[in-house]
This record gives C-alpha cells, sequence and structure tokens, in this order.
C-alpha cells in the first residue's frame, strides 16, 4: 500500500489525473474504470481539461463502470452512468462503443454482470480502477459484510448509502439495491486507486489504513493489492 498526501483537494486531482494517464499509456489498449461521485469530479475535469488541450489523447481508451443504482440506467438523472456522461464521456467525446457499463433497468440482473465480466475478460482485465470511499468504508457498491469472492454482482444497500446516496437526485428515491463490480473484480486489476478528500472522510479511512482487514471495512481489503495507493487531501488526512 502507498500513500499519497496531498495539499488541496485540487493537488489531488492533478496528481490522479497524472498517475492515472501514465498508468494507461502503457497499455495498447487501455481499460479504465472510473467511479462516479463527488470526490472524481476533479480528476475527470483535469482529464477533460489534458485532452482538450491536445496533451493526451483518449481514443483508445476504453471505459468499463464500476457499479449503478437497481432501476436506473444513464437516462436517469442522478444515476451513476448519468454523472460520468456529464463529467467524462460527453466532454471527452468518447463513442459509445467504447463503454461498458451496468444497466440497472435490466429484466436480469445477474446476467448483466455476466456481461460485465465477459467485457474485462475479453480485454485481458482492467489497467486501472479508481474508486471512493463510502461513509461506512463501502467501495463500489460493496457494503460491509459483503465476501471477498465475489465478482460483478448485486448488492443489497447499506442504509448509510442509501441515505447517502439521495444527494444525488433531485426528488427522494428508494436505494434499496445495486450492480456493482466485486472486490474480486477490482483485486483482479492491474491498479487500484482509492481517492478520498473532505474532513468528513478522515475517520473512516484512518480505519482503512490502520485497522484490521476485514470484509467489516471492504476497503481495508484493497490492502493485500500489489499495486494499491490511497490519495487523499489534507483534509481527509486530518492536517487540515
Amino acid at each position: 500500500m502507498k500513500i499519497i498526501v496531498a495539499d488541496t483537494y485540487e493537488d489531488l486531482s492533478l496528481q490522479v489525473a497524472n498517475d492515472v494517464v501514465q498508468y494507461l499509456s502503457k497499455a495498447g489498449t487501455p481499460l479504465f474504470c472510473p467511479a462516479s461521485g463527488d470526490t472524481p469530479a476533479g480528476l475527470y475535469a483535469e482529464l477533460v481539461k489534458q485532452q482538450q488541450q491536445g496533451i493526451i489523447n483518449t481514443s483508445n481508451w476504453r471505459f468499463v463502470g464500476l457499479d449503478e443504482w437497481g432501476g436506473m440506467n444513464g437516462e436517469d438523472e442522478g444515476s451513476c452512468r448519468f454523472y460520468l456522461n456529464k463529467q467524462l464521456f460527453f466532454p471527452i467525446q468518447t463513442p459509445e462503443e467504447n463503454i461498458v457499463f451496468f444497466n440497472g433497468k435490466v429484466e436480469n440482473p445477474i446476467v448483466e454482470c455476466e456481461r460485465i465480466e465477459e467485457f474485462i475478460d475479453h480485454h485481458k482485465g482492467i489497467d486501472v480502477v479508481v474508486l471512493g470511499l463510502g461513509m461506512n468504508g463501502h467501495i463500489g457498491m460493496n457494503e460491509p459484510g459483503t465476501s471477498s469472492d465475489l465478482y460483478s454482482h448485486v448488492s443489497t444497500l447499506d442504509t448509510v448509502t442509501q441515505e447517502v446516496g439521495q444527494k444525488y437526485f433531485s426528488s427522494q428515491k428508494k436505494l434499496l439495491t445495486g450492480l456493482t463490480l466485486g472486490v474480486a473484480s477490482i483485486m483482479d486489476a492491474k491498479h487500484v486507486i482509492l481517492m478520498v478528500s473532505g474532513e468528513k472522510k478522515s475517520s473512516i479511512v484512518k480505519k482503512v489504513i490502520e485497522g484490521a482487514i476485514t470484509t467489516e471495512v471492504p476497503a481495508s481489503l484493497l490492502r493485500n493489492h500489489p499495486s494499491f495507493c490511497i490519495y487523499m487531501d489534507n483534509a481527509a488526512a486530518g492536517l487540515g
């Protein structure tokens, strides 16, 4: 495990962006798994800026979704795909055929999870996965107590996730389930990045770093990954 502490959120986002680009540039047709949420937004803004300035070329990048709310897809305002469309996919003009994302509206979510894993296998694995850290220690929608052996699956959401998730929607939603890459899917990625920002995350990130490696704090399981790095700002590190 490697830990990088940046002074500000802006510095954090730039550092992660530069490292993501470095990792992806080493693959011929890289597969990138970006998380949705507030914390990675600055990363995506930096990638968009670099692409629009001609510093990087994202035309050969492929994307696989990390997770999606049950019963939703990119057409739903507030969905994971909706935010990634807005923050990353549309600004860098990613062709739809270069994106494979969970569709939470399918009749058979188990088959949908199999489709995602087949896509990952076809591309010989994920090169980089970027994760946010849930207030309860979840990664993706792998909630406390989720088996570390699971690949893509349907998750029953913790009450903390149900409550925190409301911030993405203009009206109250029933957020009962999610489709998500499993811990095993994430652990198979070549590089795993965990982004943490803000004082409110300082307590849980301390557990991730210093506590027991346990399914009760899913992000702690990442410490067993050979190329795992936590990037956080001073506030999350308890320094400011």
